[in-house]
């Protein structure tokens, strides 16, 4: 191997240098080798890419290269100043430089060959950089795709539920002497929805809780929700009486304030039904609530309780 400052320039006209460099991207990897060269003071340069960043690919390109300048050598009948910044390829060739009279293998580059390396480096770094900036705006493009996709699914679902029916749901909670309660709403359809909530202290929290459950079960949906507390509807507004004081507990109070802003820009009714007063409806939303709080004193297992709520809402199934 020759170090540059031995050899005379003026009896090897082509300069030349090889770069490569491995790249990873979103889209995929890749290597890619440069030569650059130097002809009476005028710098060119090829690249070439492998879709790949395995070693192979990595020393394919940098022969790719050298084959190349020595194609360029055998045309113009001049020999090669080379440098290749890859030391274990410029190592590899060297070791064979015999085979190639033509080329002069330089392990350091100065002057004009380093010159010549920045030249390399530049153009990769170029094109490194449009390939980036394609990459980006390629990630872009595809994200506006996919909000668009979406936000065109989210107006077709809005419309398609816009379209559909009023739907009537009836909902009821469930207490005992012992803390918690069981909530339950119900579909005219027989969908159904339970739950448990066990630090609750009134009956009145339930009702409300009951009716938060059926608003964010029958999400978006045009609803007429049926309970058959007169004071759950008095505290969210629906109903006008002095029956009974305003006064509520920090439970009572969070709900209802859960409930009004639920219910912001949805189409929901409030109405009172009696209770206990044959109503399918809600005598169905009524047996539900009482069973999950059964299930959950008792600690029934998860399977019983669901075959339970199916047996309690299959008359309002074939009734619809």
């Amino acid at each position: 191997m020759s170090n540059i400052r031995s050899i005379n320039v003026k009896e090897a006209p082509l300069l030349a240098v090889i770069h490569i460099r491995r790249y990873s991207s979103t889209q995929d990897d890749l290597v890619r080798a440069v030569a650059a060269w130097q002809v009476n003071g005028a710098v060119s340069t090829r690249q070439f890419e492998y879709a790949d960043a395995t070693d192979a690919s990595y020393y394919r390109a940098g022969l790719d290269a050298f084959a190349l300048l020595l194609d360029m050598s055998t045309v113009t009948s001049e020999p090669i100043l080379l440098h290749i910044t890859d030391n274990k390829l410029r190592n590899e060739i060297d070791a064979v430089v015999e085979s190639f009279p033509s080329v002069t293998i330089v392990d350091v580059a100065r002057g004009a060959v380093l010159d010549l390396t920045h030249a390399a480096l530049d153009t990769l770094v170029s094109h490194h950089r449009y390939l980036v900036a394609a990459d980006e705006e390629l990630e872009r493009a595809a994200a506006e795709e996919e909000r668009a996709r979406v936000a065109a699914e989210e107006e077709r679902e809005r419309e398609r539920i816009t379209a559909l029916p009023v739907l009537t749901v009836a909902t009821d909670a469930s207490k005992s002497r012992r803390r918690g309660v069981g909530v339950a709403c119900v579909s005219e359809d027989g969908v159904r929805h339970q739950k448990m909530v066990p630090n609750v202290t009134t009956v009145l929290e339930g009702e409300l809780l009951a009716i938060e459950l059926a608003i964010d079960r029958f999400a978006e949906r045009r609803l007429h929700i049926l309970t058959d507390s007169q004071r759950a509807l008095q505290h969210l507004g629906v109903l006008q009486t002095k029956r009974w004081p305003l006064r509520l507990t920090v439970g009572e109070k969070a709900a209802v304030a859960r409930i009004q802003e639920a219910m912001q820009g949805r189409k929901i009714r409030l109405s009172w039904v009696r209770g206990h007063d044959g109503h399918l409806l809600n005598e169905t939303a009524h047996r539900l609530a009482m069973a999950v709080r059964r299930a959950h004193e008792a600690r029934i297992p998860a399977e019983t309780r669901r075959a339970i709520a199916e047996q309690i809402v299959e008359p309002l199934r074939v009734a619809a």
